[in-house]
């Protein structure tokens, strides 16, 4: 899983560097995917937004199958699957040394 999370942070860093890119990402976010080494099963869909300084989206994640207890609930609440990315990294983590 942190290679996946590796390849996409890649990706972001590609993509704030690069409007185009940017543009067909949000377009066409599996063919991009793809490009990059992160194939998407088929059947499932992907769609990609944007955070700006006014708008945060925040995914829900689906619920787990099954009955599961309050601490089981609580440990799932993260959310899991291969394109889950942190939400609100350190600010550092945006700096421009870091994505070269």
């Amino acid at each position: 899983m942190s290679d996946q999370r590796n390849q996409l942070a890649d990706l972001f860093a590609a993509c704030w560097k690069d409007a185009a890119l940017k543009q067909r990402f949000m377009a066409d976010p599996k063919a991009v995917l793809a490009e990059h080494g992160m194939d998407v099963p088929d059947g499932m869909d992907v769609n990609v937004v944007e955070n700006t300084d006014n708008c945060v989206h925040i995914t829900l994640p689906m619920k787990p199958s099954g009955d599961l207890s309050d601490d089981e609930l609580s440990n799932a609440a993260g959310g899991s699957g291969p394109f889950t990315f942190t939400l609100f990294p350190e600010p550092t983590l945006f700096d421009d040394e870091i994505w070269t």
